[in-house]
């Protein structure tokens, strides 16, 4: 299932990051476990801010990285609905009318 573009993705608070030579490192103090995210994963968490749209951060990879749009919403997907599984990230839903 596609996320709507106009939800918010917002980092957890507890949420820190290091940034590695082609990715990142996130820490969860909380549950004190490790995440290492590739180099897109890394570009899509660094555009978070304290909130970002996920039609933002769509756009944004597909502007930065050589992807099949339709690739790229399904993965975009599953790793934010794999990022707020593991409580790294809240994903604030949108209702379309």
């Amino acid at each position: 299932m596609s996320i709507n573009p106009s939800s918010l993705v917002i980092p957890g608070g507890d949420v820190v990051h290091c940034d590695l030579d082609g990715g990142a490192v996130l820490l969860d103090l909380r549950t004190r476990r490790y995440f290492k995210l590739n180099r897109v994963s890394a570009h899509v968490w660094s555009r978070l801010g304290d909130h970002a749209e996920v039609g933002v951060l769509r756009r944004s990879v597909l502007e930065t990285f050589d992807v099949d749009p339709d690739r790229c919403t399904r993965d975009l997907d599953a790793l934010l609905g794999a990022m707020s599984a593991a409580g790294l990230v809240e994903i604030r839903y949108v209702s379309v009318a």
